[in-house]
């Protein structure tokens, strides 16, 4: 008695479109105020380290600005946040509570990569090179 249902559902399940976003063939629609990756405008950072100090999870670390970057005066120290994206539990406590508004962030979410991630590149990008300004 049950079959005979059991067999037009499989039969309508077939016939129907899926329930499911078939990404990556498909871009997952992402709202407006997702929290993705984010990183820290050197062009801004003074490296005043207040983000390293309040993130819940320890995902960033003040790093070296290496040599042959453009440092703005603004930051002496010549240290800039280094975020760790496998420890980040991306609650944004970085930056609502950075000073000078450093921080870019954006809506990426596909952040999953053969190779441990953090933001380096991206920050170091806002950089010119050449010498310190």
């Amino acid at each position: 008695m049950g079959k005979p249902k059991i067999l037009g559902l499989a039969v309508s399940n077939l016939a129907s479109k899926p329930a499911t976003i078939e990404y990556p063939k498909e871009p997952t629609p992402v709202e407006e105020d997702f929290r993705g990756r984010h990183y820290a405008d050197l062009s801004k950072c003074t490296g005043c380290s207040l983000c390293s100090i309040e993130c819940p999870a320890d995902a960033i670390k003040m790093t070296p600005i290496p040599e042959g970057y453009d440092v703005p005066k603004s930051n002496p120290r010549r240290i800039y946040p280094l975020i760790d994206y496998g420890k980040c539990v991306y609650c944004y406590r970085c930056i609502s509570v950075c000073p000078f508004n450093a921080y870019i962030h954006t809506n990426e979410y596909r952040l999953a990569d053969h190779v441990i991630s953090d933001s380096s590149g991206l920050s170091l990008s806002t950089l010119g090179k050449g010498g310190v300004k």
